[in-house]
């Protein structure tokens, strides 16, 4: 695939480079099991989204499901041995400030990212963890899934105002977590995003969920679009295959390319 367009100065950047080199390729392996996925059964309802701050790994397989509802869980689980929660907690704010930083992430779908001014404004407060600064920063990405561009636009929060036992974060079970509601494509179909990064098997594993047609709202779940009901489930199968196949890519890149980014640019905003 081609790389996506950026600005004319961003060859003066230091990171450049990451874009040039393009992008880590999943493995034959990890592409058979987007293409051989399909609904199952034994979901994580997002009323018990709790459970994936317990140590360990948590029911749910790589693939896609039904809720009670009518909604969806699209769940991946993917394996970034060379990252730590101090790189992830950075990267997320300072990926924020620009589009080119997040193309580097994945040069072949990110296509652009603005950045609102709460969110700037938190990332370039000193006095704020790394964890802190992404609280009330909205993302508004021109990302393909597989597709083309589609907008998405991303409200990061933080997790105690979604829900989550903020005294499990920093343990076992949740070495890293972030949480945003979430507006897809042209539909603006409304999602909750939650991430969590944990050791299972002693492996830092990035475990991305997604639950279509919810958002959380003064700590509640809230199905606010019938997903599964409205989306025909043909339509259904290749959102989520392209979304599983898009997290397989721009994690096992971002394994790959930030430990060195950090690095390199960690105290530069």
């Amino acid at each position: 695939m081609s790389l996506v367009p950026v600005a004319e100065d961003a060859k003066t950047k230091s990171y450049f480079k990451y874009y040039e080199q393009g992008i880590a390729s999943p493995t034959p392996e990890q592409m058979e099991m987007v293409a051989n996925c399909k609904q199952m059964e034994g979901v994580l309802e997002i009323e018990d989204r709790n459970k994936l701050l317990e140590p360990g790994t948590i029911p749910e397989k790589f693939g896609y499901y039904l809720t009670k509802d009518g909604g969806l869980l699209i769940s991946s689980n993917i394996a970034m041995p060379d990252c730590t929660a101090e790189m992830l907690y950075w990267w997320w704010p300072w990926h924020g400030m620009e589009p080119l930083r997040y193309a580097i992430w994945n040069p072949e779908d990110h296509y652009d990212l603005q950045l609102n001014d709460v969110g700037r404004e938190r990332a370039l407060n000193p006095t704020l963890s790394n964890m802190e600064k992404l609280w009330g920063a909205t993302h508004t990405v021109q990302e393909s899934i597989g597709m083309g561009p589609d907008e998405i636009v991303i409200m990061f929060q933080n997790p105690k105002d979604m829900g989550f036992d903020v005294s499990k974060i920093g343990t076992e079970g949740c070495e890293f977590l972030i949480c945003a509601n979430a507006l897809l494509g042209p539909m603006k179909m409304p999602v909750v995003m939650t991430e969590v990064a944990k050791k299972t098997n002693g492996v830092m594993t990035f475990q991305a969920r997604f639950w279509v047609g919810y958002h959380i709202i003064d700590g509640e779940a809230k199905l606010l679009v019938p997903a599964a009901k409205v989306i025909p489930e043909a339509e259904c199968d290749g959102i989520a295959k392209g979304l599983l196949a898009h997290n397989i890519k721009e994690f096992t890149n971002l394994n790959r390319i930030l430990p060195q980014v950090y690095a390199e640019e960690n105290g530069t905003w």
